[in-house]
């Protein structure tokens, strides 16, 4: 009885001595994964904004949430994955609000619209960063459509500086100076024209008397 007991307790002993191997083997191939990814992740890991015509900068140097939200994605994390999950989380909550806030001088439907589709592809960053198996190529492609983003951002926010300046690059001053000009010359012949009928019409009342 005593030798059965001794094999059983043995064989315990050596399941459990290999279901810890396994864990521990299992432990090293998720740390060796995760450093891998961490690694990959980190020499992908740019953000960059454009440089912006004066006009541009001084209000986003006004605009506070763009500020906070440009400052968090600019700032690189450098200890572990967990690291990078937690920024993401952090410049997710800060775009959110970026679409609602946007300064009244660039607050149009195309600003906006680019504002939306950055947030999105924040958050889809946000949630890739966060799967037990994290897909490289996925979150690779992401960083590539938001620096993407933001660069749609700076256009459409230069398109609506252009097109400001449109109407004086075209001289839209002469052209208003000259049409008003045109305005009074016609008036005045219009007026000088019907002192003219006025007058001939005096002419032919005094003739006919």
């Amino acid at each position: 009885m005593k030798t059965y007991l001794i094999l059983f307790l043995s064989s315990v002993l050596f399941i459990s001595c290999a279901d810890d191997s396994n864990r521990n083997a299992n432990s090293s191939k998720v740390q060796q994964k995760n450093t891998e990814v961490f690694l990959a992740i980190s020499k992908k890991w740019s953000f960059n904004f454009p440089n912006a015509r004066t006009e541009i900068q001084t209000t986003l140097n006004e605009w506070n949430d763009w500020i906070q939200f440009k400052k968090e994605l600019e700032q690189k994390p450098k200890a572990t994955l967990l690291a990078f999950q937690m920024k993401i989380e952090n410049v997710a909550q800060k775009s959110d609000s970026l679409s609602l806030t946007v300064p009244d001088k660039f607050n149009n439907p195309q600003v906006r619209s680019r504002l939306v589709t950055l947030n999105t592809k924040i958050n889809s960053l946000d949630t890739f960063l966060h799967l037990q198996e994290i897909p490289q190529k996925k979150v690779f492609t992401l960083i590539d459509e938001i620096n993407s983003e933001i660069r749609g951002v700076y256009i459409q926010m230069d398109e609506i500086i252009i097109k400001q300046a449109i109407p004086k690059e075209i001289g839209e001053d002469d052209m208003i100076k000259a049409l008003d000009t045109s305005r009074m010359a016609n008036s005045k012949a219009f007026e000088e024209s019907v002192t003219k009928s006025n007058t001939l019409k005096e002419k032919e009342k005094m003739q006919k008397k």
